[in-house]
This record gives C-alpha cells, sequence and structure tokens, in this order.
C-alpha cells in the first residue's frame, strides 16, 4: 500500500506507509516517556528532508487520540495496531471518519480539519521534495 497524494495533474505523490507508522509510533514513544513528541519527529524526518511535517504529525496524533478518547495504541514490527490502521485509513480517504471513528463533536470536525491539513501538508512537501535542483541553492527571501 502507498499513499497517493496529488500533486500535479497526473502525478501522484508517493508517502510508504512505513514512514507514516514510524512517524506515529515516534510520537507515541515521546508520550509514553512524558517528552514532547515534536524533537523527535524532527529528528526522524530529517533523513526524508520533511522535518515541516513534524508539528503536523504531532497535531493529527494528539487530536486523533483525543477523537479516540483513550492512548492511541501502536502495534510492533510489521504488525499494525487497529489504531495505526485506522489512522493509514483515514489519510487515505478523510471522508471515511464519520464511520470508521465516529465522536461527539467538536471532536470529529477537529479530528476532519486534522487529517485534510495532513494531507495538504504532505502533499507540499513532497511536491517540494521533487522539485528538480539547478545546482544553486535559491533564497526563500530572494
Amino acid at each position: 500500500m502507498t499513499f497517493h497524494f496529488q500533486t500535479q495533474p497526473g502525478t501522484p505523490a508517493r508517502l510508504p506507509p512505513s514512514v507514516l507508522v514510524d512517524m506515529i509510533r515516534c510520537w507515541c514513544g515521546a508520550r509514553r516517556q512524558g517528552v514532547p513528541a515534536q524533537p523527535r519527529l524532527t529528528l526522524r524526518l530529517d533523513a526524508l528532508d520533511c522535518t515541516v511535517l513534524a508539528p503536523v504529525m504531532d497535531s493529527f496524533c494528539s487530536l486523533f487520540e483525543f477523537a479516540l478518547g483513550r492512548p492511541l495504541h501502536t502495534g510492533r514490527s510489521q504488525d499494525l495496531s487497529d489504531d495505526e490502521q485506522m489512522m493509514l485509513s483515514l489519510l487515505e480517504g478523510p471522508e471515511r471518519r464519520a464511520i470508521a471513528l465516529p465522536c461527539e463533536e467538536p471532536r470529529g470536525t477537529l479530528l476532519d480539519l486534522a487529517i485534510r491539513s495532513t494531507r495538504v501538508m504532505i502533499t507540499l512537501t513532497l511536491r517540494q521534495a521533487r522539485r528538480p535542483t539547478t545546482g544553486k541553492q535559491q533564497s526563500a527571501w530572494a
């Protein structure tokens, strides 16, 4: 399974689910240890040049857990927990949230927004990462 997020007409960006699962498990590990998740997510995502996704994933995981009304459960190795499978499913098709995870308001609306924001940020990040480089570093301030 690979997540396809539309970046340009006819050209989907790809993010392997293993990356998403790794971020979810990193977030849960930090929470269990009582430390902020964003710095750990940033370190994990640095190798992929996607550090901008750290606050996005922190928010998505927090709001998913809030919608669940309990701590997020993670799997081990290649075995995904039901929570991880649901998170991946929601990112693939956010319209399924009301059926897959019915919850009281405002939890449902907040999670819907987090799902859509996460999808948008993944798309923008992957689009940026896919741009050809000219060999010359361009400043964001130029």
